[in-house]
């Protein structure tokens, strides 16, 4: 008989004028991830680009959102279009350089309403469409879209992380990773970027430990993997963070000496993933040594040269099954 995992986004199709939505984010209805800004030139150009585009008339791809419990819509945007426009209406942007409405030149919404009241009613009855995931919808299924239509950055999707699951999460992985922000030769100088390489090296180690195991039948994803691991991380108490603060700073110590005297190059792709898939391992092999009471030092010569390995970590999914198996590996390597 078939297998069907049941996996699945519940979401429906809602239209919305310009003017509800920004009544809604007013209202706190409508929230947008903690991410970093972009330049104000940046923003500018993004504004000149959505407010032309809507003046025009055409027709913009769907907003997707995430329905929260208390009813309000978290945006997830990976080019802050929307974001943007709300800066425009809230007076904190003029557009600039319109290429069809030259006459507009450096208009802001108050110059707009006053001189083009009838361009600023089309700009408010403007309808975007939102694609909202209702909140019955797991929360990595919320993540995994991400991945399929955004293809956020792992700053971006941190930043979504933490509002999906909570201030507790952003509070526990911020004490993790500050522990490692002095460290800037190769962990980015982001804290969110930071934060989401703690919980993939978190995550590598609650598998290794089997705090993660599967059920009959399921083949987890990274996706599920990261949410397993940020529920764990939750239920773990003031003291299981400090002391884990505390061995995040002694295995980063390790790594850097380490890199120092055989150049490795633990700073190559700086917060992306090919370095989250390194520094998951490599941080867990200095946890293994200290287990098995063998020096880090030697432990990272013998694992992290093996070429052959990394070529397979580099290429496999990421999963239950392969990172045991690649640690099988490295185990044999340190005996």
């Amino acid at each position: 008989m078939e297998r069907f995992s049941g996996n699945y986004i519940d979401s429906y199709e809602k239209k919305m004028s310009v003017q509800q939505i920004y009544q809604m984010y007013q209202e706190k209805k409508i929230v947008f991830p903690m991410v970093p800004s972009i330049k104000r030139a940046a923003k500018i150009e993004r504004i000149s680009e959505i407010v032309e585009i809507i003046l025009l008339g055409l027709a913009l791809p769907a907003v997707y959102v995430s329905e929260r419990q208390n009813g309000s819509l978290l945006v997830l945007e990976a080019d802050d279009r929307l974001r943007c426009l709300i800066g425009f209406l809230e007076g904190y942007y003029p557009v600039s350089g319109l290429e069809f409405y030259p006459e507009l030149g450096e208009c802001g919404i108050e110059e707009l309403e006053q001189q083009f009241p009838r361009m600023t009613s089309w700009l408010y009855d403007y309808k975007f469409s939102f694609q909202i995931i209702e909140y019955t919808t797991p929360r990595y299924m919320h993540m995994q879209m991400g991945n399929y239509i955004e293809r956020w950055n792992f700053t971006r999707e941190q930043g979504i992380r933490n509002e999906l699951y909570g201030k507790d999460l952003e509070r526990h992985l911020t004490c993790l990773e500050q522990t490692i922000w002095e460290f800037p030769e190769f962990f980015s100088k982001v804290s969110l970027n930071r934060q989401y390489m703690v919980l993939r090296i978190l995550m590598t180690r609650f598998v290794c430990m089997r705090e993660i195991e599967e059920e009959w039948g399921e083949n987890l994803n990274i996706q599920q993997l990261l949410d397993r691991t940020a529920t764990f991380v939750l239920r773990k108490d003031s003291l299981w963070i400090r002391e884990t603060a505390d061995v995040f700073r002694e295995a980063t110590e390790e790594l850097i000496n380490w890199d120092l005297r055989v150049h490795y190059g633990l700073e190559r792709d700086k917060g992306k993933e090919r370095q989250a898939r390194r520094l998951s391992y490599l941080y867990n092999v200095v946890w293994m040594c200290r287990e098995n009471g063998c020096e880090a030092q030697w432990g990272l010569e013998k694992s992290a040269w093996d070429s052959r390995l990394w070529k397979q970590i580099g290429s496999d999914k990421v999963n239950i099954a392969n990172i045991r198996t690649h640690f099988d590996i490295i185990e044999e390597r340190l005996r």
